[in-house]
């Protein structure tokens, strides 16, 4: 019950849209890549010819990545982080440098991943930081390392001179085993940004959608095979490239 009349409240937003001539647009991000995986396969098998973002984190066996996606069509990727590991005290704020090491030591750190991303092909567009938590030093070494945005969470915002693309509606809760987190709580998540959007007449702001291949269960999975056919016609999806460079 909670499914269905979450998304009749979904396809009467949509209906507001099309009734203004207007079309949502949304762009999808996919998190914690490392190299090719069964699990990467099946994403990547799921999205057909959709653009898809993938954040690498560049400690793993790029290579390997660089090869499965070689042959690949509509495939971003942005740096995640450098190795993903929090090294700050377990129930605060996370991060991958400790609170005493210098920042010319944190800079270097986001370069070298940024280089080794590069050095195998895979060319990062934006940053993604882990968990969605950027603080002051990350800001400043993804500046440092030559980024001119980054992509978190729907709380992040431009900092710094830095541009920020949003990925709001994540698929997965994250409390305990990460599992899906229920189709009412998607299209209610989906709903929220559309009427954001709406009211603030920002109708060529993409919603983002957030994925992680790596810890979907089988609902995750059979939701977004679903989501994939029920966007057709309702929303347009959009390269992370073309938000970063619109046309003029």
């Amino acid at each position: 019950m909670r499914d269905s009349f979450a998304l009749l409240r979904l396809n009467h937003e949509l209906a507001i849209w099309r009734r203004a001539w207007r079309t949502p647009f949304l762009w999808w991000r996919d998190d914690d890549c490392r190299t090719a995986t069964p699990e990467l396969d099946r994403l990547l098998n799921a999205r057909g010819d959709l653009p898809l973002t993938l954040a690498v984190i560049p400690d793993g066996d790029l290579p390997e990545l660089a090869r499965r996606l070689a042959s690949l069509r509509g495939v971003s990727l942005a740096q995640h982080g450098v190795d993903h590991e929090n090294r700050l005290a377990t129930g605060g704020p996370r991060s991958e440098f400790p609170p005493d090491l210098p920042q010319a030591s944190i800079n270097a750190a986001v370069a070298a991943g940024r280089f080794r991303m590069e050095a195998e092909g895979l060319a990062p567009l934006t940053f993604v930081p882990p968990w969605n938590e950027p603080d002051d030093r990350q800001i400043e070494a993804i500046r440092a390392a030559g980024y001119t945005s980054y992509s978190a969470g729907a709380r992040g915002a431009p900092l710094r001179g830095l541009a920020h693309v949003a990925a709001a509606v994540d698929i997965l809760r994250w409390k305990g085993k990460p599992h899906f987190r229920g189709r009412w709580r998607v299209f209610n998540a989906i709903r929220v940004q559309l009427e954001i959007r709406r009211a603030s007449h920002a109708f060529a702001d993409p919603v983002g959608l957030l994925t992680h291949h790596l810890a979907h269960d089988e609902d995750a999975w059979n939701f977004l095979d679903w989501f994939i056919l029920y966007a057709r016609g309702r929303f347009e999806w959009r390269a992370l490239g073309s938000i970063l460079h619109p046309a003029s």
